[in-house]
């Protein structure tokens, strides 16, 4: 069973990953894709040193933040980087998925809906939370002005849209309890087999 896990910018999409794995759950992380096509395909980090040089770089390494400053207050930066990462980004979610030995398998992948990576996966799940939430989270993680969090959040497909789309939602704007047994429920209906409570309580210890 093949399953792809989206969400918006600061929605849970990472807590419902991790506890996902931690069922024993393969996982393709499509943030960590994103880093390792870097290494994978240098012409990519070639094509940001050309483009944008010392201003996305510190030290001789990509400065991540830097550049999503740069790129999600302009979309045709925006566009143009996403049209040289993503095909590589894309080719390695494919690649992985046919590798996938476990019977369950989850790609992680906020793209998943936009890129058309929906079409490789059985069944989707949208993790979502209210607008008004999302902007609160993103505020608190992250060092961003209302404007830029805002900018970041309107830069991606509307989790309304992402929650119509998919087969099953996880509402992630209550405790990570009920978040949890939304998504013990979505695995049992998958034939995932029976989920024991304790699973809960052992996440819940090593969150704390």
């Amino acid at each position: 069973m093949r399953i792809g896990l989206t969400g918006g910018i600061a929605s849970g999409k990472s807590t419902v990953s991790l506890y996902l794995a931690s069922l024993g759950i393969e996982i393709i992380d499509g943030d960590l894709l994103a880093r390792e096509v870097l290494v994978l395909y240098p012409e990519i980090l070639a094509y940001l040193k050309d483009t944008y040089g010392d201003l996305i770089f510190l030290e001789g390494q990509l400065d991540r933040r830097a550049l999503g400053r740069i790129i999600f207050q302009d979309e045709k930066k925006k566009k143009a980087y996403l049209d040289v990462i993503m095909p590589k980004i894309i080719e390695e979610a494919r690649k992985r998925l046919k590798k996938a030995k476990g019977s369950f398998v989850v790609l992680d992948a906020a793209l998943l809906f936009e890129e058309g990576l929906d079409q490789d996966v059985d069944v989707t799940v949208t993790v979502f939370v209210p607008y008004e939430v999302q902007i609160k989270r993103l505020l608190q993680r992250d060092p961003l002005t209302v404007s830029e969090a805002v900018s970041r959040i309107q830069s991606q497909m509307p989790l309304e849209e992402k929650r119509r789309r998919a087969n099953h939602v996880v509402d992630n704007s209550g405790s990570r309890e009920e978040t949890y047994q939304q998504i013990n429920e979505i695995l049992k209906s998958l034939g995932f087999g029976e989920i024991k409570g304790q699973e809960i309580e052992k996440k819940k210890k090593e969150e704390k």
